[in-house]
């Protein structure tokens, strides 16, 4: 009986022990270090205004984990191309939520989430100073917790992807995509594709070209007998140098709509 309740108690000293830890792990939370590394992100404007232009920026931000960041994209706006740099300060609250400051005036709410050892891998993003009748949100993925030097190499396997056409134009047929594309790693990429245009269901396939940038930024154009396709992106979620993820904003087309959307690595 003393030898089992012995057992019992250091069983139960440990059980305790095993909560406290828990619950002060838990206590401790998040902070600007929870947010640290680079990320990719993409951010669209919803609007149902034709008179507004539909916004879409693709991109990578850098968090130094102390409140800093620096970040550079590319955006589309009524079917024109600008690419920029920008950089900022962050805060983050003890229970994941928080903001980003912008040097060019933008702020936005942020919600930290898939969490792992103290760092976020995924941040939802919301612009909270607009005063016009529209949206402005997105997400950004991990990148890597440390600096990379990004190539073709980079970008290799097969990726789903999943793309859609966003605009407020009722003369302008609503667009949708998924489908695969495969990298070799050498620069070269072949697609096929399950398309919805205005109602219709197209299959079909591309072939092309990717370029990589040291930042894991990087550009696709893509081609068939019947259309082309020109593409910024960013990688994400990179392991062991090869990149699992990216986000994509489609950088030749025109009018007042925005074509994105995101690929992972199957």
């Amino acid at each position: 009986m003393q030898i089992f309740s012995r057992r019992f108690m250091q069983v139960g000293v440990l059980i305790f022990m095993t909560i406290a830890f828990a619950l002060s792990a838990q206590a401790a939370g998040f902070s600007n270090a929870s947010l640290k590394g680079s990320y990719s992100f993409l951010a669209n404007r919803w609007t149902a205004n034709v008179n507004t232009s539909q916004v879409a920026r693709v991109g990578i931000w850098t968090f130094d984990g102390a409140g800093n960041w620096t970040g550079s994209y590319t955006q589309v706006a009524d079917g024109g191309v600008t690419t920029g740099t920008l950089s900022g300060t962050y805060t983050v609250k003890s229970n994941g939520t928080g903001t980003i400051n912008s040097s060019d005036g933008t702020q936005r709410a942020i919600i930290l989430n898939s969490t792992a050892a103290g760092v976020a891998h995924g941040v939802q993003l919301l612009v909270t100073n607009d005063n016009n009748n529209d949206v402005i949100s997105g997400t950004a993925v991990l990148q890597s917790t440390t600096a990379g030097n990004y190539s073709v190499a980079s970008l290799k396997g097969t990726f789903g992807y999943q793309w859609n056409e966003w605009t407020a134009d009722v003369n302008e047929a609503q667009q949708g995509d998924v489908g695969i594309f495969s990298c070799d790693g050498k620069g070269n990429v072949k697609v096929s594709y399950t398309d919805m245009y205005g109602g219709v269901l197209n299959t079909g396939t591309f072939t092309g070209t990717y370029t990589v940038n040291s930042d894991g930024t990087g550009t696709m154009s893509l081609k068939s007998k019947k259309a082309k396709f020109d593409d910024a992106f960013a990688l994400n979620s990179v392991v062991a140098g090869q990149a699992k993820g990216l986000q994509f904003l489609n950088t030749d087309n025109n009018g007042n709509t925005v074509r994105s959307g995101i690929a992972l690595k199957q």
